[in-house]
């Protein structure tokens, strides 16, 4: 077999190389005040209209909203420095992608159980003011009426989701989740007689939750089974989550299985390095599997720092032999290869310092341990089957991720430098997004983005499937109750001309269920593309999920 043959199946294997775009609404700043005597008015401003529901907690007091589908453009912490009633702004990110924000009052502030909304201003932006109670014995100066209270600073907390404080260890569980079923059909023929034009497949993807010592301490399990028609490797199971998080006022303490996303840009995640993505959920490396961590948050005025000691290497999933898409050879999954073994093989380490400034975001960050992008190296058999096998190596990774919210726009930024495979390199992804909200009154609201991706690898390195691409896209945002959405967008490859097409699109229907809906198409790929080898799997996925 030739050398170039082997360098296209080697290329062929990559099929980390094509993400989709995420479309969730995210949740852009919160601001809080109390220029009413006894009132504290709440501002919120999402990217578009989202579905909330609001309730109150006690012991300790606590007001809670939820938003629908909905996410952090960054990693930030609520500061309430000066707050008059707020002691504290908690977020977290729980089951059916939806946002939690809690805010904990100070002691003797006592909410009267009401909300209502003061100024309904646009369909993205929430203004509510909650009456309270001040009692007896609160200090003075805890509260200055007509005093104004700077935005807070977010820090986002995967993990910590705020419930009823229980009375005991063994109860008040809370109990969420999804149960999904999946279509997958391709249009074109397929190039490998062991595969199919159509599967079948579905998940359970629940979460048990348990709070308690004052929501101090909580414990959250969430596992996941899939069950795929034709593709047994596909047919998986995974802990999402088992993690045991302790919180206090400057500091936070998890331990267990935990997903950790870094990151802003939409189409390539370049400084999202600690959890292995979970490839054969979905090829755009949005999926990742459970990481085993002990994760300190040090939670101060100059920023918020986290540590994390990462043990067990978890490899990199790829479709089995009947599975699309996948590389042509298949990818060997359990004959992979390291660059260092033992100790040093199963052990990770990461920080991440991050902090807002006015409107800037800043994250910067550094990875020491096993790669989680593996190099597919060909290998021949004996008896001549031809093969793809994963390498791991050890790497130093130092990445920055900037994002500036200005307005209507959004400007993006991910970098890393990158050290172990091979001689350093550094590679970037920098785009915009514009939103016209309440197009020409309709409730419609159009968003842009354009980013572009660079490597100094080079279009000869065929680790480096972004090396000189640009992704333009339009997102949809309807303003319906049904929070219906539509991305559309392109993937345009300047070197070889090849393009990747990608349109996504959900709408709940009720309030138990969700429809989500993709398309990918591939056009123009060379033979020394790393696209290639999945020239003829345009497809369509459905997915119909139940929400409790």
């Amino acid at each position: 077999m030739s050398i170039k043959v082997l360098n296209i199946i080697f290329l062929a294997g990559l099929l980390w190389g094509v993400p989709a775009y995420g479309q969730q609404i995210k949740l852009l700043f919160v601001k809080h005040d109390a220029t009413v005597e006894n009132s504290i008015n709440l501002d919120f401003l999402l990217s578009s209209s989202a579905k909330y529901k609001t309730f109150f907690l006690e012991s300790p007091h606590r007001f809670v909203i939820d938003f629908s589908n909905t996410d952090l453009p960054q990693d930030a912490f609520a500061s309430v420095a000066g707050s008059s009633y707020l002691h504290a702004i908690r977020t977290a990110i729980r089951a059916n992608n939806t946002l939690r924000v809690v805010f904990d009052f100070k002691k003797g502030v006592v909410p009267t159980g009401q909300t209502s909304i003061i100024d309904p201003l646009d369909a993205k932006h929430l203004l509510l003011q909650l009456p309270v109670n001040i009692e007896s014995g609160l200090a003075s100066e805890n509260y200055a009426a007509g005093s104004e209270v700077s935005p807070p600073v977010f820090q986002q907390v995967t993990e910590f989701n705020p419930a009823v404080k229980s009375k005991s260890i063994f109860s008040d569980w809370e109990l969420s989740g999804n149960i999904s079923f999946e279509e997958l059909g391709f249009f074109n023929q397929k190039l490998d007689s062991q595969q199919h034009s159509n599967y079948i497949s579905g998940s359970i993807n629940p979460e048990m939750y348990r709070e308690w010592d004052d929501g101090k301490q909580s414990f959250t399990f969430s596992p996941f089974f899939r069950y795929s028609q034709h593709d047994s490797r596909r047919t998986h199971f995974d802990i999402r989550e088992l993690t045991w998080l302790l919180s206090e006022d400057d500091w936070e303490l998890r331990v267990g299985f935990r997903k950790v996303f870094w990151g802003v840009a939409e189409g390539l995640h370049l400084v999202d390095i600690i959890n292995q993505t979970d490839l054969i959920e979905n090829t755009d490396t949005e999926d990742k599997l459970g990481q085993p961590m002990i994760n300190l948050a040090l939670i101060r005025e100059w920023g918020t720092l986290d540590l994390f000691i990462l043990p067990g290497f978890r490899e990199r999933t790829f479709a089995g032999p009947e599975g699309r898409l996948r590389s042509f050879p298949e990818v060997s999954v359990g004959e992979a290869e390291f660059g260092e073994h033992g100790f040093e093989k199963h052990m990770a380490y990461a920080m991440r310092w991050s902090q807002v400034f006015g409107d800037w975001d800043v994250g910067l960050s550094h990875f020491y341990g096993m790669t989680r992008e593996p190099v597919l190296r060909p290998q021949v058999s004996p008896v001549g089957v031809v093969s793809l096998i994963p390498y791991y190596e050890l790497i130093n990774q130092t990445g920055l991720d900037l994002q500036l919210t200005y307005e209507d726009w959004i400007v993006k930024h991910e970098g890393i430098v990158r050290s172990g495979q091979g001689k350093t390199f550094y590679a970037a992804t920098t785009g915009v997004e514009y939103t016209l909200f309440d197009l020409f009154s309709t409730g419609l609201d159009l968003g842009f983005v354009v980013e572009y991706m660079y490597d100094t690898r080079g279009s000869n390195n065929i680790a480096a499937p972004f090396q000189d691409d640009f992704l333009t896209a339009l997102r949809f945002g309807f303003n319906d109750v049904q929070s219906s959405e539509i991305l559309a967008g392109v993937l345009f490859d300047r070197t070889n001309n090849s393009k990747f097409y990608n349109i996504e699109a959900s709408r709940r229907l009720g309030d138990s269920f969700k429809l989500d809906f993709e398309l990918r198409l591939f056009d123009g790929a060379p033979a020394t593309d790393a696209s290639y080898s999945i020239r003829n799997d345009d497809h369509i996925r459905m997915e119909i999920g139940y929400y409790f």
